[in-house]
């Protein structure tokens, strides 16, 4: 059995990375853009693993990002309405706008 939650692991690592790039409006070293529309079109658990691969990219780590946060986020974007904002911990800001999302590092860890 866990032979095969690797397998499943790997599979939705790859499908993350290719929808990573497939959103990607801009990245450099402290912001990263992504297609909201193109997003809010994915399955949740490619959104949940989108959005810590994100955080990843730019941090380095994921870790302080609950199920909780991920979940408010996804929220964020579903509700698609004028600028809005989260900031699930105190090293990274989510922000939706104009149909894009933005991922922001306000202070490195």
């Amino acid at each position: 059995m866990s032979s095969l939650a690797k397998i499943e692991n790997e599979y939705l690592e790859e499908e993350t990375k290719k929808a990573f790039e497939k959103l990607l409006i801009k990245s450099e070293k402290e912001e990263i853009i992504l297609n909201l529309k193109e997003f809010n079109k994915k399955h949740e658990i490619i959104k949940s693993r989108l959005i810590i691969y994100t955080i990843k990219k730019l941090l380095g780590t994921s870790n302080g990002i609950g199920m909780i946060h991920i979940n408010d986020i996804i929220n964020l974007c579903q509700n698609n309405i004028g600028n809005k904002y989260l900031t699930p911990n105190k090293h990274i800001k989510i922000s939706i706008n104009k149909g894009k999302m933005y991922f922001f590092v306000t202070k490195k860890s």
